[in-house]
């Protein structure tokens, strides 16, 4: 993997906004088109567990939102 691709820590071990950052990093690696296919594989496999943790992480403050919302009303 080279070192643009690499990715030094796992999905949960990120904060959301370095979880964007990361994000943001493989669509560029992934429309530049330059990479392997194993490669792009392993990169949009990363991309998409990236994107399932923000998803899960901004539906949770969501919900929190709403409960003070709640509470306040």
């Amino acid at each position: 993997m080279t070192e643009q691709n690499k990715s030094p820590k796992k999905p949960k071990d990120l904060p959301f906004e370095a979880q964007m950052q990361r994000l943001e990093e493989i669509v560029e690696i992934l429309d530049n088109g330059e990479t392997a296919l194993d490669e792009m594989l392993s990169i949009y496999e990363e991309g998409m567990k990236r994107s399932q943790y923000c998803r899960d992480y901004l539906e949770k403050a969501e919900q929190k939102v709403t409960l003070i919302q709640s509470r306040n009303s």
